[in-house]
């Protein structure tokens, strides 16, 4: 990893972390992708409880959403997840 390509330990302000996390978690997640993204985030706690809120988060969700949600229901609950403030969580919480 260059010194440019890593996580600079302030949540949802870091590029790298956020990208990683996204690719780890895009479709159906498999152990080794969220086992590497947790290496590379090992030395910043914050965005690794990110990742772990966001693996939580889409684990619940496959679990619990066996029916799908009218489209108006979707919108405003991933309106309603984008404007939650991570900083405010902790995976304690959960």
């Amino acid at each position: 990893m260059r010194s440019d390509q890593r996580c600079r330990g302030i949540p949802n302000q870091c590029d790298f972390s956020r990208q990683l996390i996204a690719r780890a978690l895009d479709g159906q997640p498999t152990v080794d992708a969220i086992s590497q993204v947790r290496a590379e985030l090992e030395s910043c706690l914050p965005c690794a409880q990110i990742l772990d809120v966001e693996v939580r988060f889409k684990l619940a969700m496959s679990q619990a959403c066996r029916e799908s949600a009218p489209a108006s229901l979707q919108i405003r609950i991933t309106e309603t997840f984008q404007r939650v403030v991570l900083d405010d969580l902790d995976v304690e919480d959960l």
